[in-house]
């Protein structure tokens, strides 16, 4: 039977950061926290049973105020870019140069979330809660938002996002899970010995501030082909920037994409309904604070971000991120783990 724990885990500024822990008896746990309704630790077995970290995570509370990298947060109510901040005649904030990224400084993984929790005989989960409004967040229209954390005893963690609109005015929807992944456990070794494989036969070309043109390349020929089994760091070295790109999946084909570690025996497989995933290699992410217990340095995760593709409003005929009044949207994620 799983079991659910709460703690106070600090304070940034005047809140109480509040640290929910899910465990299973088969080794796995998630802890998140309402700041942000962030995933912050996950462990789980490798091949000889012994549960690690396999997300990168900060020391505290006060770190995780202090973040503007995004670990393990819930992102939106958009994720990814959005040019020039403008959504018709609206004016967003522009926090990335002259552009709007992951729903600005004020965005979801910079709020504190109410929550809830739940124990039946499938799974254990934790839900958090937001009223996403136009004095708070920034975007137009009212949205009461949704996050579920849900893990069962099988070795599956799904995350559910849920927005539903509550005003006369449209808005926006396309959030997703911004947790970087390290398979090795504890982030004892880089992400370069990663195998990968994505159910991928385009990717969106993107112009120098990493915005989508609006042309789909396919990636036969390319070192974006991870049609098959591919060990992250051969492709790295082919491509010194490593990743930070769009990756136009199949919704039909699930799992959309494999990521496994030899040497610990973990495999993660993620199942998602969104047309898209943002890999980001963390290439050059040389950064002085402390992650996992280590300075944060290039190549130390992979983040898997599942959304819409970003800056979808600007172009016509991909898929649309705007929510009617009185709709409900929601975006599921399934992580399954083997070991």
């Amino acid at each position: 039977m799983g079991s659910i724990t709460i703690r106070e885990w600090g304070n940034i500024g005047t809140e109480k950061v509040m640290c929910i822990t899910l465990s299973q008896p088969n080794g796995m746990s998630v802890s998140c926290i309402n700041y942000g309704a962030r995933l912050i630790r996950l462990l789980v077995p490798d091949r000889e049973g012994q549960s690690e970290n396999v997300v990168l995570g900060l020391a505290d509370a006060e770190a995780y105020g202090n973040d503007r990298a995004s670990f393990g947060a819930t992102v939106g109510p958009v994720a990814g870019r959005i040019a020039g901040g403008k959504w018709g005649t609206v004016q967003l904030e522009q926090n990335a140069g002259e552009h709007h990224i992951h729903g600005g400084n004020r965005g979801w993984g910079q709020q504190f979330w109410d929550f809830t929790t739940e124990e039946t005989k499938e799974a254990i989960t934790v839900t958090f809660s937001l009223e996403s409004t136009p004095e708070t967040v920034g975007y137009p229209g009212r949205l009461q938002a949704k996050v579920s954390y849900s893990l069962d005893k099988e070795g599956c963690l799904t995350i559910t996002m849920e927005g539903i609109s509550r005003d006369t005015e449209e808005t926006l929807f396309n959030p997703t899970s911004h947790i970087y992944f390290n398979l090795s456990g504890d982030a004892k070794h880089p992400i370069t010995d990663h195998v990968l494989q994505l159910s991928c036969e385009e990717v969106l070309e993107l112009d120098a501030d990493k915005l989508p043109t609006g042309t789909k390349q396919a990636v036969t020929g390319t070192a974006f082909d991870f049609r098959e089994a591919t060990v992250l760091g051969e492709t790295i070295r082919k491509r010194p920037q490593g990743f930070d790109d769009v990756f136009l999946v199949q919704l039909g084909r699930q799992p959309q994409l494999i990521l496994s570690d030899e040497e610990s025996g973990r495999q993660l497989e993620l199942s998602s309904n969104r047309s898209s995933i943002v890999l980001f290699s963390t290439t050059d992410m040389n950064e002085p604070y402390l992650v996992n217990g280590r300075p944060m340095r290039s190549h130390l995760g992979l983040a898997i971000e599942a959304q819409e593709v970003p800056d979808a409003i600007h172009h016509q005929g991909w898929n649309n991120i705007v929510l009617a009044p009185n709709t409900l949207a929601a975006r599921v994620q399934n992580y399954t783990f083997k070991w």
